[in-house]
């Protein structure tokens, strides 16, 4: 239309017949889109007619005013009309405005039930139009109605409509995929524990009526595990596992599963329960069977199986520590400890201490707490091997032993600790108590004491055993109390103890030793792990606090408490304290804490970071550099590599020592095939180290660093996330104090509590590995093969320089052959000596020939991996079953860690992983016979010769 005609129309607006208005609005309607800047000129005039209550079409006129205002971007004021338009307000209608006006609406509408729901109080509540929430409904309707089920639950967790959820996931089709879909926005994007634990709980009550597959119980147990809901777990676990066979491998499985989760607290409350179940029932193999759970629990059957693994499977190449050692200075105690370290994550949990007793004299040479370093790795190496525990440490535990003295037992019970680590052992803990009432005087002793008691202890909430290192603490010792403070915070950890955090918070400001508050800082921490909006209170009290050490805890605290949540608000307050505050421990345990938050989404962290790492600050740089070492540990991930790498030029040293170690972390298990960087990094570790003008700080970095490329006898791997989606709390807890080396090197060796072990372990109802089971990776086997070995460059002889030969010494020589032509037969049987000798060397170098000429074979496009061997991340997209198999995983869409196996063919004759057959083995010994001897010509001339 002209413009002539929109001015007409609103002429046509003042018009006192009510039938003039409503036509001129209607009209106005079809064009307001093209001629809203000459429409808004007679605004007024449309919001009057929208007041007047006699007018018959004051809902179009709303909708006229909603759209001028639209137009001029005034969008609250568009919303408002728009919703007192009533049903004119079309929300089916495909318009830019409609559009933009329903996300305005349920932006509005999702803010305020967040305030509402976060309101500690009935006042601070605020009343949602209805109208909005008609809107809103009418929404849901809509993609309810046109199948866009995905889009319902987003909108409905962010506006916290559980009966909009639970109606999405129940409408149409592909109920497993909502509900997986479903789950994983809870944890990772909802930051309300509350409203989380609501929809878990929905999430149950779903699942509960559809327990018709074994995969509803894995989802149904990973919703416990989140819920922390010990009984529900017991008794699911009890029910599956008397119900009959079948149902028994699923028990056997989210047993597994749960040990995996490495939530001590948790498992051992499934325990109790299950224990007080079997005491209940009659059937004495139903008892038995309830027992083997437990121990499953408990960990005793992984650690044997990923000890068979890592020990079996050890590919750790031993001229790598060697060549470190012959490297570096022998004065320089640091660069001797950084080497012990290097081998002991090399060979954690691998049982081999090989390069320990071959070089005991040089080890010998060490003292103090060089010494206490070198026996806690023992600790490091036999990781879960707690059957002989005692045996290994024996010598350094007894004071009558010549090997003992205060150093290295005292590093002695430190490795103690770290062997069963999260794995409570009543035995051991009495150790540790009879001991530190005999030994514990001597401050070295008592600090690998209480790291012990730490250790296994953890997350158990003993309060016999916190008070007595609560009591060693007070003691005012920075040795022994620096150990206790971290104890007694392994020992609390999670549990939120209201009474605990008020002992340590005070005597934080009563002490003057910064060991002990640095240590009773990380302890609070501890012990807020997981509480999310519970740990706010005492975040905001420690990082107000006027001692830096202890806002250096409060960034650890938040780090913990929202481990994993990816929660906006503590990473905004994360991003606040890593560059505002005044102290550059502060800023920097800021930054990375980053990376224990975003936990779960790792392929976030490197773009959070990415302006952080080029900080002029460079603690705050140091810090970007451990976050993304955390978060994206094993994953290769392009982005955090392209952030990393250049800070290995940074112009300070610690930098330098930061980017190396997390570089290594992120290319842990990661191939040359996966990522080309690969290879010329390594090469410039070894630059480093060997560099006698680099700094130490870096040439530690770079030796610490090639232990933990080359980790658990490089088939283990840093995985913060556990297979039933809940943070492996062990690894979060190693990582933590890992990082504190920075202050006390002998906490490198807890990295190995986060080591995890990446293995095909295919079990059956047995607990044992078929030989049979494999899967099928779709890419050359080079792709993820090891390492190749390093081959020591041999230093070459210098080649004799031939001496010139005088012409008198030619003839000489020549007439001395011309006597021995004219001598007996010993002439002629010589040169046929001679002849075969040269045809014989003719002949060799005729087959070397021929091996060049062979053609190489091209390498296969696939490969078979065989029960019980490695399987790399990045492998995982490329795996199938096996066809040819006769056992079937009942966890899907993994092949990685333990696996319990369905036999599809019962009562078959079956062979196991690292079984020999003693048949086959008499029938080599009785093929094997003796060789003809090879061809020779006699001589008895020179038989004769011989004395």
């Amino acid at each position: 239309m002209s413009i002539t005609a929109a001015v007409g129309l609103l002429q046509g607006l003042k018009e006192t017949d009510v039938r003039f208005r409503v036509h001129a609005l209607k009209k106005i309607q079809l064009i307001i889109d093209e001629h809203w800047a000459e429409i808004a000129d007679a605004l007024m005039d449309i919001e009057e007619l929208y007041e007047d209550q006699g007018f018959p079409e004051r809902e179009l006129a709303a909708l006229i005013a909603s759209k001028v205002y639209y137009h001029m971007e005034q969008y609250d004021e568009a919303l408002r009309l728009a919703l007192e338009s009533g049903s004119k307000f079309d929300i089916n209608e495909k318009s830019a405005y409609v559009e933009r006006l329903i996300s305005k609406c349920i932006d509005d509408y999702t803010s305020k039930r967040v305030r509402n729901a976060e309101a500690k109080s009935e006042e601070e509540r605020e009343a949602i139009d209805p109208k909005l929430e008609e809107i809103v409904n009418r929404m849901f309707e809509r993609c309810l109605r046109d199948g866009e089920y995905y889009q319902t639950i987003g909108i409905a967790l962010e506006a916290r409509r559980t009966d909009m959820i639970e109606q999405a996931i129940r409408s149409g089709e592909y109920i497993d995929e909502k509900l997986n879909y479903t789950y994983s926005l809870a944890e990772k994007s909802i930051s309300s524990k509350e409203f989380r634990t609501e929809v878990l709980e929905l999430l149950v009550r779903i699942l509960k009526e559809r327990l018709s597959a074994s995969t509803y119980y894995f989802d149904l147990s990973r919703c416990y595990v989140s819920l922390n809901n010990a009984a529900e777990l017991a008794n699911l676990l009890s029910t599956l596992q008397l119900e009959s066979s079948d149902s028994a491998l699923v028990a056997l499985q989210l047993a597994f599963d749960l040990f995996d989760s490495e939530n001590q607290q948790l498992t051992s409350q499934v325990c109790i329960q299950l224990k007080a179940r079997e005491l209940a029932e009659s059937d004495p193999e139903k008892k038995k069977e309830i027992t083997r759970l437990v121990e499953v629990i408990t960990g005793k059957y992984t650690h044997e199986l990923y000890m068979q693994f890592l020990s079996k499977n050890n590919k750790t190449d031993s001229l790598i520590v060697t060549d470190i050692k012959e490297s570096i200075p022998q004065t320089v105690s640091a660069l001797q400890e950084a080497c012990i370290w290097c081998n002991g994550i090399m060979n954690a949990c691998t049982t081999d201490d090989s390069f320990l007793k071959n070089n005991l004299d040089w080890i010998s040479k060490t003292s103090n707490w060089a010494k206490f370093s070198c026996c806690s790795t023992l600790g490091s190496i036999h990781k879960g091997n707690t059957a002989n525990a005692m045996v290994i440490l024996e010598p350094y535990l007894n004071p009558s032993h010549a090997n003992s003295n205060p150093y290295s037992g005292g590093g002695a019970f430190y490795a103690l600790g770290l062997i069963h680590a999260n794995q409570y052992n009543a035995e051991v803990m009495n150790t540790f108590f009879s001991n530190m009432t005999s030994l514990g005087k001597n401050d070295v002793i008592c600090h690998g004491i209480c790291l012990g008691y730490g250790l296994v202890g953890m997350a158990t909430g003993d309060e016999a055993v916190y008070s007595e290192l609560k009591t060693t603490m007070f003691e005012d010792s920075a040795v022994r109390g620096q150990a206790a403070a971290l104890a007694a915070g392994l020992i609390m950890l999670g549990t939120g103890n209201q009474d605990v955090i008020s002992d340590l918070l005070t005597y934080a400001h009563e002490t003057q030793h910064e060991k002990i508050i640095r240590e009773i800082s990380l302890s609070l921490a501890f012990i807020m792990y997981g509480k999310e909006e519970a740990a706010d209170e005492l975040f905001e009290k420690m990082a107000s606090d006027k001692d830096a050490i202890i806002r250096y805890g409060a960034m650890y605290l938040l780090g913990m408490a929202y481990v994993g949540t990816g929660n906006k608000i503590a990473i905004r307050k994360l991003l606040h304290y890593g560059v505002s505050d005044v102290d550059n421990d502060v800023r920097r345990s800021a930054v990375t804490n980053l990376g224990f938050v975003m936990a779960r989404n790792p392929e976030k962290l490197p773009r959070m970071v990415a302006q952080l790492a080029d900080s002029y600050n460079p603690f705050v740089r140091y810090g970007a550099a451990m976050a993304l070492g955390i978060c994206c540990s094993g994953s290769a991930n392009t982005e955090a590599l392209n952030i990393l790498v250049p800070l290995l030029g940074d112009n300070n040293d610690f930098v330098r020592q930061g980017a190396i170690i997390a570089i290594a972390l992120v290319l842990m298990q990661v191939t040359t095939g996966v990522e080309p960087q690969v290879a010329d990094l390594k090469k410039h570790y070894d630059q480093i180290y060997k560099d006698k003008h680099e700094d130490i700080l870096c040439r530690f970095g770079a030796i610490v660093a090639k232990g933990i490329l080359e980790a658990g006898g490089r088939n283990c791997l840093i995985q913060l996330i556990s297979r039933l989606g809940s943070p492996r709390i062990t690894t979060v807890v190693g990582l933590v104090v890992f990082n504190q080396f920075w202050y006390w090197f002998p906490y490198i060796n807890f990295l190995s509590l986060a080591l995890t072990p990446t293995a095909l372990l295919g079990i059956n109802a047995d607990i044992k590995m078929p030989a049979s089971f494999s899967v099928i990776s779709n890419m050359k086997p080079s792709m993820f093969a090891y390492p190749a070995p390093i081959v020591r460059e041999t230093m070459k002889k210098p080649e004799k320089i031939q001496s010139a030969i005088l012409s008198i010494t030619r003839r000489a020589e020549a007439n001395a052959r011309k006597r021995e032509e004219t001598k007996g037969a010993t002439g002629p049987a010589k040169k046929e000596v001679k002849k075969e000798e040269e045809k014989k060397e003719e002949k060799k170098e005729d087959a070397k020939d021929a091996k060049k000429e062979e053609p190489e074979q091209p390498e296969p496009d696939t490969e078979t991996i065989e029960n019980g061997r490695r399987i790399l991340p990045q492998q995982k997209k490329y795996l199938r079953l096996n066809p040819e198999s006769r056992y079937i995983p009942l966890a899907k869409d993994t092949f990685t860690g333990i696996l319990v196996l369905q036999d599809t063919e019962p009562g078959k004759p079956e062979s196991y992983v690292g079984e020999v057959k003693k048949e086959s083995v008499k029938k080599e010994e009785k093929d094997v016979e003796m060789r003809p001897p090879e061809e020779f010509i006699y001589d008895p001339v020179a038989q004769e010769d011989k004395p």
